[in-house]
């Protein structure tokens, strides 16, 4: 008499079992690699050009950009307003990638807009550029911005990144 093994699997059956699963994994693996792109999405270049040439002739105060833009940085956002609390302006930057860099100016309520923009950093010193004192700001974060802080002429200049003092330092001289 036959003795029927449906309960009671062999070790072969086992085996083509463990194999299909692993084949239906590694299938699911490979389309999964395949969709997904290994290198990080970055932001769609902006062109600003407009919107500088356009804010400098309508803004009462002098309207800083890098010029020129230096190699391996790219334009990523820019935004302009103008309201009752002031004509503001931001500029922001992608370096090679990885770090950040912007620029933003404001006047009108400078207090109220810099307790706005910086409201979780911490004075961190001074530094001169071009004869120019900037205050030295550090955001109370575990990987924290920096920001270099000036008000000139009835406006507020931030010039803010993920770089070092020195990386903000030289954007600085490269403002026009």
């Amino acid at each position: 008499m036959a003795t029927s093994t449906r309960g009671n699997p062999s070790l072969g059956d086992i085996l083509r079992s463990v194999g299909v699963l692993a084949g239906v994994i590694a299938a699911i693996a490979i389309v999964f690699n395949l969709l997904n792109d290994p290198e990080p999405r970055l932001p769609p270049p902006v062109d600003y050009e407009q919107a500088l040439q356009t804010i400098r002739g309508e803004y009462d105060y002098p309207v800083l950009a890098p010029e020129p833009v230096p190699d391996g940085w790219r334009a990523t956002s820019v935004d302009v307003s103008q309201d009752s609390s002031g004509d503001r302006w931001r500029l922001g930057f992608l370096i090679d990638g990885e770090q950040f860099v912007g620029i933003e100016q404001s006047d009108g309520e400078i207090e109220s807009y810099r307790d706005d923009r910086l409201a979780d950093f911490v004075p961190d010193g001074e530094s001169t550029v071009d004869g120019v004192t900037w205050e030295r700001l550090l955001e109370d974060d575990d990987a924290p911005d920096r920001a270099l802080v000036r008000v000139d002429g009835g406006a507020i200049t931030i010039v803010r990144g993920t770089v070092t003092y020195e990386a903000l330092e030289e954007f600085v001289t490269l403002l026009r």
